[in-house]
């Protein structure tokens, strides 16, 4: 486990510039015709995207459809085959220090031997600099992130010791120690519990009123209209994107998921349209 969550970095059938942006500040993330591909298989095929300038967005679409390898290819951590990614208006690299990362939780070592409080100053590094020392007022700041997700208590933990919920809590400590503008977040409820959800939640929505732009892949169809602004919907290629309360609809959904969805997991859903 190293702590360098940035350094390496759809044709929609929707295309709408989001509700309140403005033409002259350049998108969180734009993408244009990308293309990645796993063994002379396409796994995504041909996407362009614009992203809102903040908010939340939720990644949908079945399993398999490409989401994480989409936040991978737009972070540069899997091969392009084609296709141009921009971030904040520039390419990827030149803004890797405002950009947070959390990956999904089985892409992690959890038997690498750190405590919670190291993991979470890891964020800090863009900041205090590689091979520098991590200092005691580090440290204390480390500790404010901890308290943030309610994972204070568990500073001095071997991360292996902590529950699952309890872990992505502090991979997400870490992210927000990095105060990046653009978050990228990889199925980050997957697997919590209920208090875990609830704080992950809280923290979304600080974000959303901080003016920061978060991606969070997301398999919970029920609570998109609950919590998030947009929608970006995958499977392979881009079906939809746009705010929730005009694309996120049955008819989108049931295209993505090609006719899988049963009636009844749609009716209960708060769809647009």
């Amino acid at each position: 486990m190293d702590g360098r969550g940035t350094s390496g970095w759809s044709t929609a059938a929707v295309h709408l510039l989001p509700q309140g942006d403005t033409p002259d500040i350049p998108p969180a993330l734009e993408v244009s015709g990308l293309t990645v591909v796993y063994d002379r298989k396409p796994a995504l095929w041909d996407i362009s995207y614009r992203s809102p300038t903040e908010g939340l967005v939720a990644i949908v679409g079945p399993n398999g459809a490409g989401k994480s390898t989409f936040l991978k290819a737009v972070l540069g951590l899997v091969p392009r085959v084609s296709g141009k990614v921009e971030l904040l208006g520039e390419p990827a690299g030149k803004v890797r220090g405002r950009i947070g990362y959390v990956p999904q939780r089985t892409a992690v070592d959890w038997s690498f031997p750190t405590t919670a409080l190291d993991v979470v100053a890891m964020g800090l590094y863009g900041r205090i600099g590689w091979l520098r020392p991590v200092r005691r007022h580090h440290l204390a700041r480390a500790r404010r992130y901890l308290a943030d997700v309610g994972m204070e208590a568990f500073a001095d933990r071997q991360i292996g010791q902590l529950s699952g919920g309890q872990q992505q809590r502090v991979f997400l400590a870490r992210a927000l120690a990095q105060e990046a503008s653009v978050y990228f977040m990889d199925e980050p409820l997957v697997g919590v519990d209920a208090a875990t959800e609830s704080v992950i939640f809280d923290i979304l929505r600080r974000l959303r009123r901080d003016g920061r732009t978060v991606f969070c892949v997301h398999h919970d169809l029920q609570s998109v209209s609950r919590h998030f602004d947009h929608v970006l919907i995958l499977n392979m290629r881009s079906f939809a994107a746009g705010p929730v309360d005009r694309v996120f609809t049955a008819e989108n959904l049931q295209e993505a998921y090609g006719g899988r969805l049963a009636p009844g997991e749609l009716s209960g859903l708060r769809l647009s349209g």
